[in-house]
């Protein structure tokens, strides 16, 4: 019987530039969150404010990931592989614990995003910050699908954990986002449940057999 492959990494394509271009997502460890912290907004969009001030967001959420993350590590309740993350779940079936999701490539200098996800105590994941590079999200460079990779992922791993739900917050800013990717109208939270997940999965998948 052929072994399946591990779960992450995972290599697929977002675009740059309106062409394909390989993208790795895996959880992070302490260093890769921190490295985040560096992030700044790119000078260049000074002269466009509405640019700035999303690039700045971006900036603001790694920041407060990266806080919350410390948080958890003082508290042992941090994983940073996903066997890790499948034997804290259970050791303590009510356990809360978090994990960091990264996208790295080797044309990009720095992340290009991540996630900051909660496993809650009835087995749910919350995406606490999803953010993407400030020049990516402030267009300064032409990246597009980080962030909607970033939500697949994080669904493909509540599939393979068997969670029933994945939910988050959503900001006036990223509403539009989740709005457009549930096609339904979005608040100040969204929800996905068992079949969305498996649907938002089952994407991510495909990316995959693209490459």
């Amino acid at each position: 019987m052929p072994i399946a492959p591990p779960l992450l990494p995972i290599t697929f394509p977002v675009f740059l530039d309106d062409r394909p271009a390989i993208v790795t997502l895996d959880l992070a460890d302490n260093t890769d969150v921190l490295s985040a912290t560096r992030w700044r907004v790119p000078r260049e969009l000074e002269h466009d404010p509405a640019m700035q001030a999303r690039a700045a967001d971006a900036r603001e959420f790694a920041l407060l990931a990266a806080k919350r993350w410390r948080h958890y590590r003082d508290t042992t309740a941090i994983a940073q592989t996903l066997p890790e993350l499948r034997q804290m779940i259970k050791s303590d079936a009510r356990g809360e614990c978090c994990f960091h999701l990264k996208v790295t490539a080797d044309w990009f200098p720095t992340s290009l995003g991540g996630a900051m996800v909660r496993r809650t105590w009835c087995h749910h994941l919350v995406i606490d910050f999803l953010f993407v590079h400030p020049a990516i999200c402030g267009k300064a460079v032409n990246v597009k699908g980080v962030g909607i990779s970033i939500l697949q992922a994080v669904c493909m791993i509540a599939r393979s954990l068997g969670c029933k739900r994945v939910w988050g917050e959503a900001t006036s800013d990223s509403a539009p986002f989740y709005a457009q990717q549930l096609g339904c109208c979005v608040e100040d939270q969204f929800a996905l449940e068992a079949t969305e997940i498996t649907a938002f999965a089952s994407r991510l998948e495909t990316k995959r057999r693209t490459i």
